[in-house]
């Protein structure tokens, strides 16, 4: 009987229903956030240049190639357009595209300590040349955006819960053509 009272039904939809659909929502959402940051930089360790458009004379007019940087941020872009919800503002440094360099252990001579380097810039603004033998080349992508809940609550505002939830992303992968990260 107590099932059938109406205070009852508000409790389990307002204070139990409601707040679970939202939660699950933001969840869903978050794995569509990271999600566009994966395929950005699984996409971007692929490019032959860091940030040079090039072209293949494979064809008379020739196939134009982008670079990481560009890559990574035009596919997080067209991930975030496809799923409502997911937000991030487009700038140079939104989504980050990064190379780090690490160095490998125990490698005679020591090959020195690792570094980033903040796209747009290439390894050639750092007077790096790729040696393959004493560091690993990743490309970093981080993404800071947000996801939204199903239904905003306006008078209170928990984030995840009620309100947009703020989340920094990052994934990383080994560059494919470390020679690429100088252009």
């Amino acid at each position: 009987m107590a099932a059938e009272y109406v205070a009852t039904m508000y409790v389990l939809f307002l204070f139990i229903f409601f707040p679970v659909l939202n939660l699950g929502t933001v969840c869903l959402r978050s794995f569509f956030l990271w999600f566009a940051c994966n395929q950005a930089v699984v996409l971007a360790a692929k490019a032959k240049t860091f940030n040079t458009l090039i072209r293949v004379p494979d064809t008379a007019s020739g196939t134009p190639y982008p670079g990481a940087y560009a890559t990574a941020q035009q596919r997080a872009a067209q991930i975030r357009d496809m799923f409502p919800g997911i937000n991030f503002a487009m700038s140079a440094i939104n989504p980050e595209v990064d190379i780090v360099v690490t160095p490998i252990p125990n490698v005679t001579p020591p090959p020195g300590p690792g570094f980033k380097v903040i796209g747009p810039a290439t390894l050639q603004s750092v007077s790096h040349v790729p040696d393959v033998d004493s560091f690993v080349y990743s490309i970093r992508v981080t993404i800071r955006g947000s996801v939204d809940p199903l239904i905003p609550v306006p008078w209170f505002s928990i984030q995840g819960l009620s309100a947009p939830m703020n989340m920094n992303v990052t994934c990383q992968a080994q560059f494919e053509n470390p020679p690429g990260l100088q252009f």
